[in-house]
Order: structure tokens, then sequence, then C-alpha cells
């Protein structure tokens, strides 16, 4: 209706009634067209129009099948990351609107507007752009708000505010509830988000639903990914030959599909799996592989090393080992990688057998585990806390043993709390 075009287009444009309203009708007036309570002349809508830089009259406000249906595709395109169709679906869409002013239409070409724009990374969310995407919400389609809080979620998501992202993905699966939509996207980012707060049992249970649906779309790209987030939450609770399944079904499925950064992912995550079930042998020669292919990213290559150090370590093969250590040395400080300093030298005293140094001691509790808990890294804070507490008890220090034990064991608890 053309009331609510002018209310919501004289919002974005921060203006209020009093300034469209001003030398062409009363306040009051404005109100009730805005309000859809009244059907202005065509001259004052003209001059509304006017002011606003829109057009109002002689519009189709029809709601048109045809241009929903290519909005949705649009929408779907984007998921996809298929760029070409996206901005051919842009183009058809944009252009359909210019003839068709359906306010429902309108306000979805807006928001999928935003998830092209996001997708392509030529739009940052700031807060005017997410005030306007709020301001449509009062009286907007179920349709709008279920787009609204999916790309806000995914806005969050990728900020790292897991917190907002959760709320806006679980009124995202609310409104997909009531308007029928077919959507394994919104169960995929309920999974995701819940890995990140670790919450293994709900990230798994909407995992599975995703990876159903994914596979009855054959979307082979999005399986692979469900399973890997499937297997790192066996990982995270331990559960290690879960996990080692996960990631052997993923390599056979994405035999052909799978990039080589994400072949060299899986073969990481499996050395990690072997090793932590003592299978050696098995550890190094995945991590020897996930070694081999190149990757930017220097977090992962250098926690390689640490693994292969680590692994060498427990296979007898020192000579490897102090190699690996060295390299991993290197490049922690090369790159300032505060958690791989740490994790070196912990090793370097577990292999020296220095680990009841006083030094070390004293390092370990006043810099190694609260920098472990600045930097969320909540599995090393919970080891190192347990390794402090055996520390202290081998010293007959029980006191201080127990107190970093129970530290460990409240550990979950503590790190959902900062996580959210």
């Amino acid at each position: 209706m053309k009331g609510s075009l002018i209310k919501q287009n004289r919002k974005y444009q921060g203006m209020t009634l009093e300034e469209l309203a001003d030398g062409i009708c009363s306040v009051s007036y404005l109100s009730k067209i805005e309000n859809n309570s009244i059907t202005a002349s065509d001259d004052i809508y003209r001059l509304l129009g006017e002011r606003l830089n829109i057009t109002l009259v002689d519009i189709n406000q029809e709601f048109d099948e045809g241009i929903y249906q290519n909005l949705l595709r649009w929408h779907e395109a984007c998921q996809l990351r298929d760029f070409t169709l996206m901005e051919d679906l842009h183009v058809m869409s944009k252009a359909s609107l210019e003839e068709n002013r359906n306010i429902k239409l309108v306000n979805l070409y807006k928001i999928i507007e935003t998830r092209h724009l996001m997708t392509k990374g030529e739009l940052e969310l700031n807060e005017a752009y997410l005030k306007e995407l709020e301001h449509v919400l009062p009286g907007a389609s179920k349709e709008y708000k279920f787009f609204y809080h999916k790309t806000v979620g995914i806005h969050y998501l990728l900020e790292s505010n897991l917190k907002l992202a959760l709320y806006h993905f679980k009124l995202t699966h609310s409104y997909l509830e009531e308007i029928h939509l077919k959507d394994s996207e919104t169960y995929f980012h309920l999974s995701l988000t819940h890995l990140k707060t670790r919450e293994a049992v709900e990230s798994n249970y909407y995992g599975e639903i995703a990876l159903k649906k994914y596979k009855d779309e054959m979307n082979y790209s999005r399986m692979i990914d469900t399973y890997m987030i499937i297997a790192l939450n066996y990982r995270y609770l331990n559960i290690h030959h879960i996990a080692e399944e996960y990631y052997e079904k993923i390599l056979k499925i994405g035999k052909y599909h799978l990039p080589e950064h994400e072949q060299r992912r899986i073969h990481h995550n499996l050395g990690y799996i072997y090793a932590n079930q003592e299978k050696y042998s098995d550890a190094l020669t995945s991590l020897k592989k996930a070694q081999e292919i190149s990757t930017p990213e220097k977090y992962f290559e250098i926690s390689t090393i640490y693994l292969l150090a680590s692994t060498s370590y427990y296979c007898g093969d020192l000579e490897s080992c102090w190699s690996y250590i060295k390299e991993g040395q290197k490049q922690a400080d090369e790159f300032d990688q505060l958690f791989f300093k740490h994790k070196f030298y912990l090793l370097t005293h577990i292999i020296n057998e220095t680990t009841h140094d006083d030094a070390f001691i004293h390092k370990l509790e006043k810099e190694i585990i609260p920098d472990m808990r600045k930097l969320n890294e909540y599995e090393e804070y919970k080891d190192y806390l347990e390794m402090l507490g055996d520390i202290y008890y081998e010293k007959r220090m029980y006191k201080k043993a127990a107190m970093n034990y129970k530290e460990a064991n409240q550990f979950k608890f503590t790190q959902k709390k900062d996580l959210l």
C-alpha cells in the first residue's frame, strides 16, 4: 500500500512527519495516509513522492508471484555463492520493482539485496544500516522477518558475537516453521553457532537435520561442511573414534569436490584424532599429508607443526621432535602466536622433565593458564589447570592441587558463560 511505502521511505531518510508534511498537508492527515486509513489525491501523492524522491502516482501495487519467486531464487543463489546467477537475478528483480511497488516485494528485495552484497563482500552492516532494516519489522510480512533475522544472524556470526547470532538464528527457525519455505541453511547456521559455543549436543541435533536436507538436495559442498561440524563436535567431546568415522566419510564423499585447503584441514584433524587414540603411525602419516599442502593460515600451519612435534615425542623419535619444535618456535615468534609460544614451551619442559622446577610452575600458573583463558583456548585452559594440580599434588601441596582441580572441573560452565 502507498501509505506503508511512504512511511518506510520517510524513516529510511530520517525525516519526521512534520518535515515531510510541511507545505503539503497537515501532520495528522499524513499520519492517516501512512497508516492507510485514507486515500489521498494524486496531487498529494505526487508532492510526497517528489519530496521522498520516489514515484507514488500510477504505480502497480499488486503482489506479483513471479517477482516473489525470482526473489527466492536470488536468495538461493546467494546461499550457493553462484555469483553469475546472483547478479542476473539482482538486475532482473531491480527492473521488475521499478514498475511494481508492492510493499511486501519491495521489503523482500531490500533484505535479499543485503544478503547479496554481504556474500560478495561489498557490504558491512553498520549500526545505521541495521537500524534501517529494523525499521521495517513492525507490520512486515513473516517472510521479511525470516530473511531479516537470518541475514542479521549471519552478520553477528561473522562478527563472532555468538549470543546475538544465536538469538537471531532461533528467531529465523521459528519463522521458517510458519512460512513453510525450504531452507536447509537455517539448520546449518544453528549447528555452526552451537559448535562455536561448544554446545555439541545442540550442534549435532541441528547438524543432522541439515545433513539430511543437503543430501536430498545433493548439495555436496554443504554436506561436507556439515560433516565437518559434526566431526568437530565429537572431537571436542573426546569421542575420537566417531570423529574419525566422520572425517573418513568427508574424504570419501569429497574425493572430487574437496578443495585442497579442506583436505589439509581434514588430514590435520585426523592426525590429532589418531594421536589421541595412540595410533601414532597413522597420526604422523595424516599430519605429513597436511603439511605437504600449503596454507596462508599461519596459525593452522604452526598447529600442524606442533602436532608433528608432540606425536614424534610420543613415538620416541626425539630427533624429529626437536626439529619440529625448533621450526615451530621460530614461526610462533615470527608471527607472534602467543598460544603456540606457550605450547612449545610446555612441550620442551615435558621432554626435559623439568615441569617441577619453580620457574616452570610460576610461568604456568601466572602466565600460561591466564593467557589460555584470555585467548578462549578452553581445552588447553582445562588441561593446564589439571597439569598444575598434578604437579602440586606430587609436591604434597594438596590445598593448591585441590584449587586447580576444582577450577578445571568447573571448566564447562565457565566456558559457556564467557562465550555467551
